[in-house]
């Protein structure tokens, strides 16, 4: 972690990243249409005298359509997660070391280690914190302030895919199936809300280089 908690040179967040530009591409498009639809839609009702609940109907068919697509886009491309350019989401051939650095919701940026994240619960300050995938569950730091879980176990799987894909440029042995069979046997003393084990479906390119570290 960089000493004030500032994302290190040399790392771009995903945003950035060339694996993103699907994602980007897809919400730019929908953006286009709503603003096209609702321009037309407007017109439509000067031009052609149209009552005015024909209006009302178009416009609440766009915002139905836009809570139920624009979320899960805005979701993976603010997903806050970076890598350096040895990191397979930026170069198929990389040259050196991968490094994947993790966004807290306090804004600083931390360095995972080579255990898998989890989410829990933050009763105290609420939403979620996240946690290495170890025998102590070690605490990392407050993740988001977000209620919604599935939005956040979206960006956590993504993460958990740079870390695996860091590992096998590194290559580091994946410790997982250790931790999930440490999991199973847990004693259960805390009361956490963990990922599933079924991986949430990213969709496009993004899920085709995740499938290079299976």
């Amino acid at each position: 972690m960089a000493d004030d908690g500032a994302l290190p040179k040399g790392l771009l967040p995903f945003h950035q990243l060339p694996v993103s530009k699907p994602q980007r591409n897809q919400l730019l498009i929908m953006i286009s249409a709503i603003m096209v639809l609702g321009i037309l839609s407007i017109l439509a009702w000067i031009t052609l005298d149209l009552p005015m609940w024909s209006v009302v109907l178009v416009i609440i068919t766009i915002g139905l359509t836009s809570s139920l697509f624009l979320p899960s886009q805005l979701a993976i491309l603010n997903t806050p997660l970076a890598v350096n350019l040895n990191h397979p989401f930026i170069d198929d051939q990389p040259i050196g070391v991968a490094e994947v650095y993790i966004g807290l919701s306090d804004g600083k940026w931390v360095k995972p280690s080579r255990d898998r994240l989890k989410l829990a619960k933050d009763e105290l300050l609420g939403g979620y914190n996240i946690v290495e995938d170890n025998e102590n569950y070690t605490n990392i730091g407050h993740f988001s302030d977000s209620k919604n879980y599935k939005t956040l176990l979206m960006q956590v799987t993504l993460i958990n895919q740079a870390l695996s894909l860091r590992d096998a440029v590194n290559e580091v042995q994946d410790s997982i199936e250790d931790a999930r069979t440490r999991e199973s046997v847990d004693s259960g003393l805390l009361d956490r809300e963990w990922m599933e084990e079924e991986e949430i479906e990213i969709s496009g390119p993004i899920s085709k280089i995740i499938g290079r570290s299976e």
